[in-house]
């Protein structure tokens, strides 16, 4: 996730940079309020492909790479598969049938995820207690991580905690990776004191934008 990631390239982030961190830290803020708010369904979702979005651009841009919006979908995925195994290696895969096309379609997991972007962006939440007409749905009532969910007829009824929860890890690492090598870099430098905590799992609202009224 943090190759060609310096603390030094860190600190000398440009403006723009710092705002991309900043409304990444927003949306992920967002999500988390959404969830303890019980507006899982409706706001969970938008909000942290909002900031999976923006950390994708953020991290190309700090790697020196081509930052426009071009071959969304293949850089949203690859970004989240940098922290998940391949389907070749074990890692997630499930066919469904697209209800719209009838037919048969492969996921791995940060593909399904990239599809549950696209239906946000019809503001469509997908909420399986709603029975919307596609083969995608998300169960908000399952408490089990555990649990990824169930397939009938050729559409999946997934965890929309499970999901929400890992998706949120990825992004966690991020966002602490990166404000624990700038900590880390200022302490080195006697710049400031004190101590930083890189986690996939930050307590829910901790994370928070820092520059108010931006973004």
């Amino acid at each position: 996730m943090f190759a060609s990631v310096t603390p030094d390239r860190l600190l000398a982030m440009s403006e723009q940079e710092l705002r991309w961190l900043d409304n990444l830290k927003k949306a992920f803020y967002e999500s988390d309020r959404a969830y303890t708010d019980g507006r899982a369904h409706n706001h969970c979702f938008p909000e942290l492909c909002k900031a999976v979005d923006t950390a994708k651009t953020l991290r190309r841009s700090l790697r020196g790479e081509d930052v426009s919006s071009r071959d969304n979908k293949k850089r949203f995925v690859e970004f989240l598969n940098l922290e998940l195994p391949s389907p070749e290696s074990g890692g997630f895969q499930v066919q469904l049938v697209d209800a719209r096309s009838g037919t048969p379609v492969t996921y791995s997991f940060a593909q399904l995820v990239y599809d549950i972007r696209c239906m946000v962006h019809e503001n469509e939440n997908l909420n399986a207690a709603e029975a919307p007409n596609y083969h995608i749905l998300i169960d908000w009532s399952q408490p089990h991580m555990f649990y990824f969910g169930s397939i009938a007829d050729g559409r999946l009824t997934c965890n929309g905690q499970m999901i929400w929860e890992r998706v949120r890890q990825i992004l966690a690492k991020f966002i602490t990776g990166i404000d624990g090598m700038i900590a880390y870099a200022k302490i080195v430098a006697g710049q400031q004191e004190g101590s930083f905590s890189i986690t996939i799992s930050p307590p829910l609202g901790s994370v928070r934008p820092g520059r108010t009224g931006q973004g």
